[in-house]
């Protein structure tokens, strides 16, 4: 009985709080660089449950991002964009990556 209130209040607790501190705090980063004046991605607001965020999709039961589909998210009068790859590094089960129209420089796309 104890391990099915364990489980419960797990489930609940995940469901409360969305995706991980870390991914969190990594999607909030991700989105001062494309979306700084909060134009596309207004419904991103810390404190708020991140799995529920535009273009976000989280595992069902680790709650962690597996897909992030931010194309056409960032706003072009920014200009070109150099990827800073570190910023993806607390999606460990990240899946599916979207930044197309993204403005993103210096990358080919895969024809093959």
């Amino acid at each position: 009985m104890l391990l099915a209130l364990l489980t419960l209040v797990g489930q609940w607790y995940g469901r409360c709080y969305g995706c991980l501190e870390e991914e969190r705090i990594g999607l909030l980063e991700i989105q001062s660089m494309i979306d700084p004046y909060g134009v596309s991605l207004r419904d991103w607001v810390d404190g708020s449950n991140c799995c529920e965020w535009d273009g976000i999709e989280c595992d069902n039961t680790t709650r962690r991002v597996i897909q992030l589909y931010l194309g056409g998210a960032r706003d072009q009068s920014l200009g070109d964009w150099v990827l800073n790859a570190s910023l993806f590094q607390p999606f460990r089960e990240l899946q599916s990556l979207d930044l197309g129209g993204s403005g993103l420089v210096g990358c080919l796309e895969n024809e093959g």
